[in-house]
């Protein structure tokens, strides 16, 4: 799991964690983000070098930093799941 978080693995987070342990993790996340390290790490110095830059008179955008977060995610429909698993 995640961090570690209920335990080492998808079955034993089920049994470990409560409905209400589950929900407070969402709320954590969705309050301050991703609980991935790298993500975090890519954020704080995605911030630092875009300050960097606008001090410098730069117009970058914080997300042109932000390399790993830029990857887009193909969202494909179920048909075409279900034609390309076929």
């Amino acid at each position: 799991m995640l961090n570690n978080i209920g335990g080492n693995s998808v079955a034993e987070a089920k049994e470990r964690l409560t409905h209400h342990e589950v929900l407070g993790w969402i709320a954590y996340r969705e309050k301050y983000g991703t609980l991935d390290r790298n993500r975090r790490l890519e954020r704080h110095f995605a911030m630092l070098t875009h300050l960097t830059n606008r001090v410098a008179g730069g117009k970058a955008e914080l997300k042109d930093y932000m390399i790993y977060s830029q990857q887009a995610v193909a969202v494909i429909s179920l048909e075409q799941a279900v034609e390309a698993w076929v």
